[in-house]
């Protein structure tokens, strides 16, 4: 059995992708420093977490995920770091699951945290790429807001992957998401405050191997040394984009979900970022997050964990972005541009796959001769 598992539970929109990302590029050199990153193959981290939760399985092949990953643990004798986010999340049931999955092993947990005035526009872009319809206006004033736990419900997720609600319930899903003093104490029930450890991620504009050499000084690697992901495959999103996605999704069903994160809303939209203007909190919206940021801190020096980074990484800064607009205040001429800009992308997507298509079928054909003349014989 692993000797250790280091456990990132996220925060969301806290670099996850990236030091995924990272650590994936470099399987080989992390097992030569006799640390396992179990593959992401065909997305089995995920789909392992699903099994192990009884969620029901997606794909044929979801059925034997955990037992692979479980068994790619108990085989390697050194370090195990493993990666998903969406478990954070969770509710102490289904923490004291995981975590009993892992009882023969010294389990660390780590937890990625950003300012939180960086992590509303991010959050709020992600849930547009995912189909979603509520308004950046609809969705800020929502999550800066101090509801009583009646009006909340406090209802405790027990699902590691289930999708975002409708705007009414916004303010609840986020905070369960993000209010990492609360997502400390419930992994505390199960985890003892000397094995977790809090990485800051550095305020805009710091070094981008700042959070790789954070992370890497929780697993005892020096990530900083490794060869980095050649680029960003979460691209963030300019105000006019964001828009034109999101009223795309009223006029679309959610079936086609995947295609627009993936392909419009990330490779072809993503690359009018530095073209448009930035979305950002309001003045009043932003000294709201101020304080609960300052609340949360105060929080998380009382909770016992280690920190990696500092802990005023966390206090947004005292004004939103010069030059943010409201998504919803783009003009038709603006969609307009966008949406050629999208049409044109999507052209050029397309070609892409034709061409890989018939590659395929280049590759393919002897082996259909071939098969079509063992079937005549």
């Amino acid at each position: 059995m692993a000797r250790r598992v280091y456990l990132h539970i996220g925060l969301m929109k806290s670099g996850t992708t990236y030091l995924q990302e990272l650590c994936e590029l470099n399987r080989d050199v992390l097992a030569d420093s006799g640390v396992l990153w179990p593959t992401s193959s065909g997305g089995i981290r995920y789909r392992a977490v699903r099994e192990l939760l009884g969620k029901t399985a997606k794909r044929p092949d979801d059925s034997a995920s955990w037992h692979l990953l479980a068994r790619q643990v108990r085989q390697h004798l050194g370090d195990v770091v493993l990666s998903n986010e969406l478990l954070a999340a969770l509710g102490v049931r289904n923490i004291k699951r995981l975590t009993n999955a892992f009882s023969e092993s010294e389990l660390h947990v780590v937890i990625t945290a950003r300012d939180l005035a960086r992590v509303m526009p991010s959050h709020w872009q992600t849930t547009i790429k995912m189909g979603k319809t509520h308004t950046w206006s609809e969705f800020a004033s929502s999550v800066c807001a101090d509801l009583s736990s009646a009006e909340r419900g406090e209802l405790e997720v027990e699902s590691a992957d289930e999708d975002p609600p409708e705007a009414e319930r916004i303010h609840d899903w986020f905070w369960r998401r993000h209010d990492v003093v609360s997502i400390i104490a419930k992994w505390q029930t199960c985890v003892p405050a000397d094995r977790m450890t809090l990485v800051t991620v550095p305020p805009s504009g710091s070094e981008p191997e700042t959070v790789a050499r954070r992370f890497g000084s929780v697993i005892g690697v020096d990530l900083t040394a490794l060869p980095q992901p050649a680029s960003a495959s979460n691209l963030s999103l300019g105000a006019h984009s964001a828009e034109l996605l999101r009223r795309l999704n009223e006029q679309t069903p959610d079936a086609d979900r995947a295609e627009r994160k993936y392909v419009l809303g990330g490779t072809v939209l993503g690359a009018r970022t530095d073209l448009e203007p930035r979305f950002a909190l309001s003045q009043a919206q932003q000294d709201w997050v101020r304080e609960r940021a300052q609340r949360m801190i105060d929080g998380l020096e009382h909770s016992g964990v280690r920190v990696e980074g500092a802990l005023a990484d966390l206090i947004p800064a005292s004004q939103p972005p010069a030059g943010a607009v409201d998504p919803s205040d783009t003009s038709d001429t603006e969609l307009l541009q966008v949406a050629s800009h999208a049409l044109i992308g999507m052209v050029a997507v397309a070609a892409e796959l034709r061409t890989e298509r018939d590659a395929l079928r280049l590759q393919a054909a002897p082996l259909q001769a071939q098969s079509s003349k063992l079937h005549c014989e």
